[in-house]
């Protein structure tokens, strides 16, 4: 058994912990997976990043950079958000 780290971006509508989730993505720590970035469709898996935090997810990266160079307003994806969990894996 082993401690692997997965990473799930969340895109929010501000820098606020509790502004709904707009895209994300989840990349499990497993060979071969491939995460796509979900802006339609599928529900993310939290409806904020405090959501996540409260599930366990710890925040790694907060946003502080612009997609374009607009001050205010977010990118096409929004505010990104990168969180881990740290899970046992069996090897």
């Amino acid at each position: 058994m082993s401690q692997r780290q997965r990473i799930l971006h969340l895109n929010s509508v501000s820098r606020g912990l509790h502004s709904p989730v707009v895209a994300w993505a989840l990349h499990e720590p497993v060979k071969g997976h491939m995460p796509t970035i979900e802006t339609d469709g599928a529900p993310p898996p939290y409806e904020t990043v405090h959501s996540a935090v409260v599930d366990g997810w710890r925040v790694v990266h907060f946003p502080d950079q612009r997609l374009d160079d607009d001050p205010v307003e977010p990118g096409v994806l929004g505010f990104e958000f990168i969180l881990e969990q740290i899970v046992d894996h069996a090897d």
